[in-house]
């Protein structure tokens, strides 16, 4: 955050930590935090990046990743769905969240990945 209390969207998915991005990304209520062409970048570079340690013999953690990755697509297609349905305050359209679709994005994500799927997808979303 700058002194004005305004923040870069780019800086704040790139440069943070992985479990601080991810907790930006899962903040329910904040629809226009985010723009896409931030959380395009952030994905592209993110996935490229996974991509490339996955595959080499350098022992990287592949979790925040991975999680990190799903949370970014989520949060996208969330936003995507407010947009055409625009912000739900009701009872029956709230699940209508970016947060909410970057915690399922990331449960799926991880989940096609790794071999925990119903378990791991369980935990995540309950």
């Amino acid at each position: 955050r700058y002194s004005n209390q305004t923040f870069n969207q780019a800086a704040a998915l790139l440069v943070e930590n992985g479990k601080q991005g991810i907790t930006y990304l899962f903040k329910r209520g904040t629809h226009k935090e985010f723009g896409y062409a931030s959380l395009c970048t952030a994905l592209a570079f993110y996935f490229v990046l996974s991509c490339w340690t996955a595959g080499s013999a350098v022992a990287s953690g592949l979790v925040i990743p991975m999680l990190y990755t799903g949370a970014l697509y989520g949060r996208i297609i969330g936003l995507i769905l407010v947009s055409i349905f625009g912000v739900q305050t009701n009872e029956y359209g709230a699940w209508i969240d970016p947060g909410l679709f970057a915690a399922i994005g990331a449960a799926s994500f991880f989940s096609g990945v790794s071999r925990l799927t119903i378990s791991l997808t369980v935990i995540m979303v309950s």
